[in-house]
């Protein structure tokens, strides 16, 4: 049956301000079914419209920055106890690139939905950036709000299948703190002039999953692939990513890094490939190192403090010379 609408008094109606299915008699909410958790969102930047709710595709966002003011809004309008309520945004990829973000976003699952990676324009992949006059996605400095009175930190946000271009002297995401979330199938590309890098966190990066990530340069050179030199690096997992840089393919000076794991994967650098010198000591406070390639065609494969004890079976590169990394039989 309809909706109550001016020519249905009873039946079935989607409350889509609500995201809730209600049940109308005489024109009257009877009953209704909340949505598990949370609110969803989608965005198009070809078919949606800066005026629209984002709650369906008929009412579209057209760009990401609204979308996650919309989902932040939402969550800091619930009460206190339920500010960890968790929002969706899907985002269509287009032939378009979307604006730049630097807006506040916490609890969220961005799903991209288009191809996979980007290479040149990036057909129907959903792209986030210009490839030139400022980074992708900016958390943090650009005021982040996080859950935590004070601010400062993206908490348990999870990007999938998301590619950030960028160049110039910007990164593709440069975050203060990213906590509690993760990275999956999400590329960094310089697709302009010569730029900083892909991904830069200057204070915590911790907790976090990131998988099939990759850093490179398209048109123009990265200095950097993935860099971390804020102080803290814990608990993270990090697996299958690759980048490739004209200094540095992996670049972590954290002083903490007690629980992390490094594993299989391939970085790049014309001075290191893999460059650690973070890990308070020899024990704990270090990242483990496994089954990585580091590799540097005039510099240094591999460089990480401690290396004897948090570094295993990775080969290493320098300048044409293949050695196995601390390797225990």
């Amino acid at each position: 049956m309809g909706r109550n609408v001016s020519a249905s008094k009873r039946g079935w109606g989607w409350d889509a301000a609500n995201q809730r299915l209600v049940l109308y008699v005489n024109g009257t909410a009877v009953e209704y079914y909340d949505e598990p958790v949370g609110r969803t969102y989608y965005v198009n930047n070809v078919t949606g419209d800066s005026g629209g709710d984002g709650l369906s595709w008929d009412t579209a966002f057209d760009q990401v920055d609204a979308a996650f003011d919309a989902s932040e809004t939402y969550r800091l309008s619930q009460t206190s106890s339920n500010r960890a309520v968790r929002n969706r945004i899907f985002v269509q990829g287009t032939e378009t690139a979307y604006d730049i973000s630097n807006s506040r976003l916490n609890c969220c699952d961005v799903y991209g939905l288009g191809s996979r990676g980007m290479i040149g324009t990036g057909l129907s992949a959903v792209v986030i950036g210009d490839g030139s006059t400022a980074a992708g996605i900016t958390f943090g400095a650009a005021g982040f709000t996080s859950l935590a009175s004070g601010g400062g930190a993206a908490v348990g946000v999870n990007l999938h299948n998301v590619n950030f271009a960028f160049g110039g002297a910007f990164w593709g995401m440069n975050v203060v703190d990213f906590l509690l979330g993760s990275l999956e199938d999400v590329n960094f590309v310089n697709s302009g002039a010569n730029g900083n890098g892909g991904l830069c966190c200057t204070e915590h990066f911790a907790g976090n999953i990131m998988r099939w990530c990759s850093a490179y340069g398209d048109t123009g050179n990265l200095a950097t692939g993935f860099q971390f030199t804020g102080g803290v690096f814990n608990s993270n997992k990090i697996e299958h990513c690759s980048s490739s840089g004209r200094t540095y393919g992996w670049y972590n000076t954290d002083y903490l890094q007690n629980g992390s794991v490094i594993k299989n994967c391939v970085f790049s650098g014309a001075t290191y490939g893999i460059y650690d010198t973070g890990g308070g000591g020899a024990y704990l406070s270090g990242a483990v190192y496994v089954d990585n390639v580091g590799t540097s065609s005039g510099g240094t494969g591999i460089a990480i403090t401690n290396g004897n004890y948090r570094a295993f079976r990775n080969v290493s590169d320098s300048a044409q010379t293949i050695a196995i990394y601390y390797a225990y039989t």
